[in-house]
């Protein structure tokens, strides 16, 4: 359920998040200005593994329902 809230009070969220983002950045990077290791930056692509990618789906074992509806007919011209 949605509850109406008053265009100020978005404006508001917005201005306390981008401060927050703000605050977190400068935060971060203070942090980031320490140097980077050599060993980290000369590792080569065969080095990055990719995703587990998709996942198989699971075999089922339960039939599916009957249905006494009729299906459509395609009327595609030929």
């Amino acid at each position: 359920m949605h509850v109406f809230k008053h265009p100020k009070y978005y404006k508001e969220l917005r201005k306390r998040n981008k401060e927050l983002q703000a605050a977190t950045r400068d935060l971060a990077g203070a942090q980031s200005d320490q140097a980077i290791s050599q060993a980290n930056s000369t590792r080569g692509l065969s080095d990055v593994r990719p995703g587990p990618g998709l996942k198989p789906q699971a075999a089922s074992d339960k039939q599916q329902a009957a249905s006494d509806k009729r299906q459509a007919s395609s009327s595609k011209p030929r």
